[in-house]
C-alpha cells in the first residue's frame, strides 16, 4: 500500500475485524484513426469499507457489511467509436457517487446479501478474464446494452442468495429493474425487477438466465478453468431472443503468474456481438505488471471490427493502492 500501515493503525483495524481499502486507477485511451479528440483521460478512485461483525462484537456468526464509492472523471472513447462493448472498464459518468452498501449473513452453506446490489459484482463472470481492461470481459455486454442496470456504477436495491453445496454453487438475485437515484443514493422504487440465477459446477461450468420485467429474457453459459499452472482460459455464450443484442460470445485466455514475474499476468481476448448495429468483434491483448506492491502498469491494445470499418485503440492504466 503507498500509504503504508498507518503507524500500526490499518493491521489493528484488520485484527478488529474493519478492513479500509482505497485505490486510484488513471488511464489513457488513444484511437489514432479519429479525425479529433483522439486520446481521452480518465479516472476512477474507490473507496471500500468491510466490517467482519462477529470480530467486532465479540458474537460468532454474525455476518459482514461492506460499503463501497466512487470518484469517476474523464471520457471515454467507446461513444465515438460506436462499439457495444465499453473498451475501458472504468469509464462512466463523471461525480462521486455511492456504490455498493449490503449485508450478508451465512447460515451454514447458505449465505444471503442484501442492500445496494451490482449484478456484475456476483453474476455472468468468468475469473480468467478479469485482467482484460474491455467492459464487456467483466459481465457480458449484452446484459449492460440490453438491461441496463444493475451494473457498474450504479448499484440498486436488491437481495442474492448463494449455496454452496460440494462442488455445486446455486446463485440467485433480485434487483430492482428501474435506475432512481442521486449520486447512488435511492430515491425510488421502480416499476421493474431483474432476477438473475446461475448453477457454477466445480468452478468450472456456469449455466443461467435473466429476466427483466420490461425487458425480457436472457441465457448464459460460462466455461472457465485453468488449464495449467500458468495458463487459463474461459469461454461465454449468452442469448436473448429480439432484444438489441441477441447473440453474443466472447473467449479468451490469462497467462500467469509465471515463474519470473511471479505477480504478473497477460490476457488475451475475443469478443463478438450481433446487435442492432450489426456485428461487431472486439479484440484485445494486454499486459498487467506489477512495478511495486502498491502500484500496478497495464499497457493495452485492442482492434475493433464494426459494420462501417475497422478501429485501433492503445491504452495505459496505471493503479494505485492507497
Amino acid at each position: 500500500m503507498l500509504t503504508g500501515d498507518w503507524g500500526g493503525l490499518r493491521a489493528d483495524l484488520f485484527e478488529r475485524g474493519v478492513k479500509v481499502q482505497g485505490t486510484y486507477a488513471g488511464e489513457l485511451f488513444a484511437a489514432p484513426g479519429l479525425d479529433g479528440d483522439r486520446v481521452v483521460a480518465a479516472g476512477l478512485a474507490a473507496l471500500a469499507l468491510d466490517l467482519e461483525l462477529a470480530t467486532l462484537s465479540g458474537v460468532d456468526h454474525l455476518g459482514s457489511v461492506h460499503v463501497s464509492a466512487f470518484g469517476i472523471h474523464g471520457r471515454g472513447l467507446s461513444e465515438r467509436l460506436m462499439d457495444v462493448f465499453g473498451v475501458s472498464n472504468n469509464v462512466a459518468q463523471t461525480g462521486v457517487r455511492l456504490f455498493e452498501a449490503w449485508l450478508e449473513q451465512s447460515l451454514g452453506p447458505f449465505a444471503v446479501r442484501a442492500g445496494l446490489l451490482a449484478a456484475d459484482q456476483e453474476l455472468v463472470l468468468a475469473e480468467h478474464s478479469t485482467v482484460l481492461l474491455n467492459a464487456t470481459f467483466g459481465i457480458v455486454a449484452m446484459v449492460s446494452y440490453n438491461i441496463g442496470n444493475p451494473v457498474y456504477p450504479v448499484a440498486t436495491p436488491g437481495a442474492s442468495a448463494r449455496l454452496e453445496t460440494g462442488p455445486v454453487t446455486v446463485r440467485a438475485a433480485l434487483y430492482d429493474g428501474d435506475q432512481h437515484n442521486d449520486h447512488g443514493v435511492p430515491s425510488e422504487l421502480g416499476d421493474d425487477a431483474l432476477a438473475i440465477g446461475e448453477v457454477d459446477l466445480a468452478g468450472t461450468l456456469k449455466l443461467g438466465g435473466w429476466h427483466h420485467t420490461s425487458r425480457g429474457n436472457g441465457y448464459f453459459a460460462i466455461a472457465d478453468r485453468q488449464l495449467e499452472r500458468h495458463l487459463g482460459a474461459f469461454a461465454r455464450l449468452s442469448v436473448a431472443p429480439d432484444k438489441p443484442i441477441p447473440v453474443y460470445v466472447d473467449t479468451g485466455i490469462r497467462i500467469g503468474p509465471g515463474p519470473l514475474r511471479p505477480r504478473d499476468f497477460a490476457s488475451l481476448g475475443l469478443a463478438f456481438a450481433r446487435s442492432e448495429h450489426g456485428a461487431q468483434t472486439g479484440i484485445e491483448l494486454t499486459y498487467q505488471l506489477l512495478v511495486k506492491g502498491w502500484l500496478t502498469i497495464q499497457p493495452d491494445a485492442q482492434l475493433l471490427l464494426t459494420r462501417d470499418g475497422t478501429a485501433g485503440v492503445l491504452a495505459a492504466r496505471a493503479v494505485v493502492a492507497l
